[in-house]
């Protein structure tokens, strides 16, 4: 016998699956951030597992979003619920710009490394 799902759950829900689909965020990626299966995000987003604040909350950092954000409506430029609002597209702009920083030092370090081992044999 399933649970009343309240209307609250609802939101957090839709939310999650939405900011997921907004941010080119699959199911299995968001599984492995969260450290949950991707089984159990697929069974959440189609209202069959409720999750606990403690899961919402790895959801919430896996997406990089404030907890609080899963709980309110979002509403969209259009005035619809659950649209992209701008806060989250800089937050979003900004999370590209220091991954793309951590990404090309990693890359000059590795090209270091290859080049002091081509030094080493020469």
């Amino acid at each position: 016998m399933e649970a009343e799902i309240s209307p609250l759950e609802k939101t957090v829900i839709d939310n999650i699956r939405s900011i997921r689909q907004e941010k080119g965020i699959t199911q299995l990626r968001l599984s492995i951030f969260s450290g949950t299966s991707a089984s159990y995000i697929g069974l959440m987003e189609t209202y069959k597992n409720i999750p606990k604040l403690s899961t919402i909350e790895r959801i919430a950092d896996a997406l990089d979003v404030p907890v609080l954000e899963l709980f309110m409506e979002r509403k969209s430029k259009s005035g619809k619920t659950n649209g992209k609002t701008e806060e989250v597209a800089e937050r979003e702009q900004a999370r590209k710009q220091k991954l793309r920083e951590h990404l090309k030092q990693e890359f000059i370090a590795r090209i270091e490394n290859d080049v002091d081992d081509l030094l080493q044999m020469i």
